[in-house]
């Protein structure tokens, strides 16, 4: 894992060779707008597949030409394509938090691009927001589906996020939604990745003691003090509760 995710940030980090074959393809560019006019051919290269990688899309994406056929046959200079319409206006955004906001804020040295919010992703939606659309369209089925498939692809990359905090919040989310099980549901995947996870014995009692599922919500409170020790002077008030008045 710790190989694949050091390659892709060699990949966005280093720049990229264009073959001489290629040259004719980014010479003497047409209807630049928002790039510098006198840009090099290498440069405007470097910088396509600097937006391809960083965005996760295609050349075909924003411009007239044909998937799989020869780049030579695409009109890079039409503007027919909204989406290219839309990358001229990220694009200026970027340059403009770059040489305004930034500098403003005495960040000099600290640059964004496409990939700081796109992450190689085409819609830039972090994992809660994916998640919780998932949940919202189809239940807890359709959200465990679709976590299996961002973790199938995804996990040890930088473009989504499957830490246990980021986890929890969505738990949070679902749980103060009235959505106890899917709540549970993604719990469950937690805990089959991680059954030492204190944030998810703690969440899974604290939901089924809402829902008074009170010896579970016991064994999963016991788990998570056994965990974290110094979690016993919040944790044991709830135990006492649950057990009641002691014969």
């Amino acid at each position: 894992m710790k190989f694949r995710c050091s390659l892709i940030f060699s990949i966005m980090l280093t720049p990229v060779f264009v073959p001489a074959g290629f040259a004719q393809i980014f010479d003497n560019p047409q209807n630049l707008q928002v790039l510098p006019k006198d840009i090099s051919p290498q440069e405007l290269g470097d910088t396509m597949k600097g937006f391809a990688l960083g965005t996760g899309n295609r050349c075909s994406t924003c411009h007239v030409g044909e998937e799989g056929q020869p780049l030579t046959s695409y009109d890079f200079s039409n503007d027919e394509k909204e989406m290219k319409i839309k990358a001229r206006a990220m694009l200026k955004m970027v340059n403009d938090i770059n040489s305004n906001h930034l500098q403003d804020m005495g960040e000099s040295r600290l640059k964004v691009g496409c990939v700081t919010c796109h992450r190689g992703l085409n819609k830039p939606w972090l994992t809660a927001d994916t998640l919780n659309n998932a949940a919202d369209e189809g239940g807890a089925d359709k959200m465990v589906e679709e976590y299996a498939a961002l973790r199938e692809r995804y996990y040890g990359t930088h473009s989504y996020d499957f830490s246990e905090f980021t986890l929890s919040e969505i738990v949070k989310t679902r749980s103060g939604a009235g959505h106890n099980d899917q709540a549970r549901a993604l719990l469950d995947l937690m805990l089959e990745e991680n059954q030492q996870s204190f944030m998810a014995h703690f969440l899974y009692g604290q939901i089924d003691d809402e829902d008074r599922n009170n010896e579970s919500a016991i064994g999963h409170y016991e788990k998570a003090m056994e965990i974290n020790p110094r979690s016993k002077r919040f944790i044991d008030p709830r135990l006492e509760k649950l057990r009641g008045p002691s014969e």
